[in-house]
């Protein structure tokens, strides 16, 4: 019986599948490169590697769109004969890509925490549960689950740095801010190449308002994150104009945008940033000219095949509908999310709980419905985890309250909000503007339907 790196058994005939598989599991780790090709050469070496079935198709659920989840379960068809004769662990982690992909998502973790009691240094397990826990919203095994693993690796241990970054965006988003800035740095030090690290120390910095800090962090860092081949570097450059947008430079944050975002929102992930850095300008007032149109159109694109599969995903279509007066294209989502909150899944539940009132807010904000919008967001805004993302990512829901409160005529609320940033981000000029009067650079809405 052959094994991988970290010593677990793998079904295979030809071992030189295994260096294929290796370089796809680094790619993983680093955000660097292709690893889906990688998987795919380790399969041509040989078709009967259950563990590149499994992991393909885990990795495809990962990108967190309808789609993929369909080549996950065709992966998963393709492998049938190899993972029905692999180790139990292959067969496990194959059982939990299927969960996944079919919707069930917290179900597909259960499946990958039952594989890590066993086989703790699980790298696939481990990372695809952690990118998992993200999009569900579990900030509590975001850390946890990472310091159920943490005791059986060590820095002899191929990935251990990649652990290490993983467990400082868990301790980030718990807001044991301190723990994450010493965790991701070692992690960024240990490893020389660690973008999720790098980013879990960004967060610290942005949810403690330190942005010039941060600012320098990120140029420090940038060899990490920053290169043509890393498919993270996206999201690393919007925290970047977050840093601008804090210190009302729209012009650095715009720039931006149409550098590093605008082109990339064929894909999901890329095009939620993209629409959550124009809303939050827009909040702000400034003058994003048509920007939006773009973005609404790749969220249109994908509208009868990606609406209503996860609630946060349509939350910031509605964003990008709403903000370009896109009234049928919100029917249409309005249509779909109504059907999705009927499901007995895991993004029924997100829905009904979190999603529909968020894109209601969207839609009353734009058509100047301010006290609807605020009472949209204050009935979900304190249990918007439950829906995914990140803190600075749900941030936006806070912003649009506190301008949706000031618009509204509800002074003492709007103020209220803004502060809870003051308290938390002292050093932010941001949380200092909106507590003036709930908005920074326009006392009018910057965009309507009409």
């Amino acid at each position: 019986m052959h094994k991988d790196a970290r010593g677990h058994a793998v079904t295979l005939s030809r071992p030189t599948a295994l260096d294929a598989y290796e370089r796809a599991l680094y790619a993983f780790q680093t955000y660097r490169g292709d690893p889906l090709q990688q998987l795919d050469e380790a399969l041509a070496f040989d078709d009967g590697f259950a563990a590149a079935y499994a992991t393909k198709a885990l990795l495809l659920c990962t990108l967190f769109e309808r789609r993929f989840m369909r080549d996950a379960l065709a992966v998963l068809e393709q492998g049938r004969a190899a993972i029905e004769s692999a180790t139990p662990r292959e067969r496990a982690l194959a059982a939990a890509a299927r969960d996944i992909a079919g919707g069930e998502w917290h179900a597909g973790v259960r499946a990958l925490e039952r594989v890590l009691v066993d086989f703790p240094r699980d790298v696939v397990a481990l990372q695809v549960a952690h990118v998992m826990d993200f999009y569900r919203g579990d900030s509590l095994n975001l850390r946890n689950r990472v310091s159920r693993v943490l005791p059986a690796w060590s820095e002899s241990i191929p990935g251990y740095a990649y652990v290490l970054g993983m467990h400082a965006f868990g301790l980030e988003e718990c807001n044991q801010y301190a723990d994450a800035e010493r965790t991701g740095r070692l992690a960024v030090e240990t490893s020389g190449d660690d973008c999720w690290a790098v980013h879990a120390v960004a967060h610290v910095m942005e949810m403690q308002g330190r942005i010039g800090d941060g600012m320098a962090w990120y140029e420090a860092t940038r060899g990490v994150w920053a290169g043509e081949d890393n498919g993270f570097a996206f999201h690393n450059h919007w925290h970047t104009a977050l840093y601008h947008m804090d210190r009302a430079d729209y012009a650095a944050a715009l720039a931006i945008f149409d550098a590093r975002l605008a082109s990339g929102v064929e894909m999901v992930l890329p095009r939620i940033d993209a629409t959550a850095l124009l809303w939050r300008l827009k909040l702000e007032g400034a003058d994003i000219g048509q920007r939006f149109a773009p973005v609404a159109d790749a969220w249109e694109r994908t509208l009868a095949g990606e609406g209503g599969f996860y609630a946060f995903n349509d939350f910031h279509a509605a964003m990008a509908f709403a903000a370009d007066g896109r009234r049928e294209s919100l029917a249409h989502l309005q249509q779909g999310l109504i059907q999705a909150s009927l499901g007995n899944n895991s993004n029924g539940d997100m829905t009904r709980r979190i999603g529909l009132d968020a894109c209601e807010a969207a839609i009353a904000y734009t058509e100047q419905r301010f006290d609807d919008a605020v009472e949209k967001l204050l009935a979900v805004r304190d249990g918007a985890a439950a829906f995914g993302g990140s803190h600075a990512q749900r941030d936006l829901l806070t912003l649009t309250l506190i301008d949706s409160a000031a618009r509204a005529g509800r002074t003492r609320l709007s103020r209220h909000y803004a502060n809870e940033r003051l308290v938390h981000k002292p050093a932010s000029a941001w949380g200092r503007r909106l507590s003036r009067g709930g908005r920074s650079a326009s006392t009018q809405p910057q965009f309507a339907i009409s």
